[in-house]
């Protein structure tokens, strides 16, 4: 008989194979979970950032609105009320007419101005390029700011989303007189079937993007666009910087 026809040689080569495949089983499956473990600590890992970034949103989010409000009273303290005591000296002293109608007209601008940063005007019965155009016209005082539209599609855009909306131009606008230096602000709002786009370029002296990252101001406009589902973009450098503000066509659906 020939030796490989063997029974004990037969059955060496049976364990052999047997131990070879249960070799590279325990290796497949072992190889499987390290793979599988990696993952799920790279998704554990990943959904611990978005929930730190989360929560840095929010507190970013809270810590704006108390600036906001920080803001607002010493606009009222600073601006109004000074107006105000002046024009009731001038009044006391019965100066000059014309000077006293003047300072009248320039605290209900103020008021005026307060009152839009508090609460768009009437945002359920205006659309939105009235509703932009209402809030930019007092920075008209500050640089010289052109308003452009391109409206290929009406929408009826819900009062909530409006409101957000003028909160991050707002918030553009507020850091350009703050730190920009610019002379030059143009705001265009495009509409098209598919898209709302807001781009909003100045002329000023740009900023370290990196760096104001760290800043409450970046950060307040992320978590509105967060909020509404919207995407930006910031480009900057020494000759202005560019805010691109974009929803797509089923965030812009009516009430």
């Amino acid at each position: 008989m020939e030796k490989w026809l063997d029974p004990k040689t037969i059955a060496l080569w049976l364990v052999i194979v047997l131990l070879i495949i249960s070799l590279l089983a325990f290796s497949f499956i072992r190889l499987v979970r390290i793979n599988f473990r990696r993952i799920v600590e790279e998704r554990l890992k990943e959904s611990r950032t978005q929930i730190e970034h989360q929560k840095q949103l929010l507190e970013t989010g809270i810590i704006a609105q108390e600036q906001e409000k920080t803001r607002i009273a010493a606009d009222l303290h600073d601006s109004l009320i000074g107006k105000l005591t002046v024009l009731r000296l001038k009044n006391q002293t019965a100066q000059n007419t014309e000077e006293i109608d003047s300072l009248l007209g320039e605290s209900i601008a103020e008021a005026r101005r307060i009152s839009h940063d508090l609460t768009p005007p009437m945002p359920k019965f205006i659309t939105l390029d009235e509703l932009i155009e209402n809030v930019l016209a007092p920075w008209k005082k500050q640089f010289t700011l052109t308003f452009r539209k391109s409206i290929y599609s009406e929408k009826n855009i819900p009062n909530d989303l409006k409101i957000q909306i003028v909160r991050v131009i707002q918030e553009i606008i507020i850091n350009i007189h703050k730190h920009a230096e610019a002379t030059n602000v143009f705001v265009h709002l495009r509409m098209s079937p598919t898209l709302l786009s807001i781009t909003i370029k100045d002329n000023g002296k740009g900023f370290d993007v990196e760096k104001a990252k760290k800043g409450i101001g970046l950060k307040n406009i992320e978590l509105r666009m967060l909020f509404i589902k919207g995407h930006h973009k910031i480009k900057t450098g020494n000759k202005g910087t560019t805010a691109i503000l974009v929803l797509n066509h089923s965030k812009i659906e009516s009430e």
